[in-house]
């Protein structure tokens, strides 16, 4: 079932689109996340706010007449279980995202209040509320495959994809182009 969303302006609403459209699935028609949970060996990734605070660039590159674009995501703790979104594109003065580029923004996009959040060595899932600025909501997941790779993941309420396994299970599927490493 998919929920209808109002708009957010300029950068901010294609960053939702990006966002919903790389929501994955997961889980299977049962309540246990329907994949096989990542072996649980080695040291958890860190996991809530404190895993996700900071900048992390978009692997994917976007390209658009001579230039091409990277999509910036700041994550600012707000308190211990929220942070503040923002999102900012870089634009560089070639067709392969190469060399230095210009930031514009990050603009404000809302609010994500996190309500759980589980890690393995492998995977670290933090279920949440994102609350744009023009007060829409909507349930996320905000993931990551190691301490530098972050994917953000659309939900549901209740969520469809419940456990950290159904997580990874979606993550699999996910292209490393549609996440973002930590600079």
């Amino acid at each position: 079932m998919r929920r209808s969303y109002g708009l957010v302006k300029g950068v901010s609403s294609l960053f939702v689109v990006a966002l919903l459209a790389a929501c994955g699935g997961g889980g299977g028609d049962d309540d246990t996340g329907g994949g096989t949970p990542p072996p649980s060996g080695g040291t958890p990734l860190t996991v809530g706010v404190p895993g996700l605070v900071g900048d992390w660039l978009e692997n994917g590159c976007v390209s658009a007449g001579a230039q091409s674009f990277k999509r910036l995501t700041r994550a600012t703790e707000v308190t211990p279980t929220s942070i503040a979104y923002g999102s900012g594109v870089i634009t560089y003065p070639n067709t392969t995202c190469a060399g230095p580029g210009s930031l514009v923004g990050p603009s404000n996009l809302g609010t994500v209040v996190f309500s759980r959040a589980e890690s393995n060595a492998q995977v670290a899932a933090s279920w949440g509320i994102f609350t744009t600025v023009t007060n829409t909501t909507s349930a996320v997941i905000w993931a990551k495959r190691s301490e530098t790779v972050l994917c953000l993941l659309g939900d549901s309420t209740p969520s469809i994809q419940p456990t950290l396994a159904a997580v990874a299970s979606s993550l699999s599927t996910l292209p490393e182009s549609a996440c973002f490493t930590r600079q």
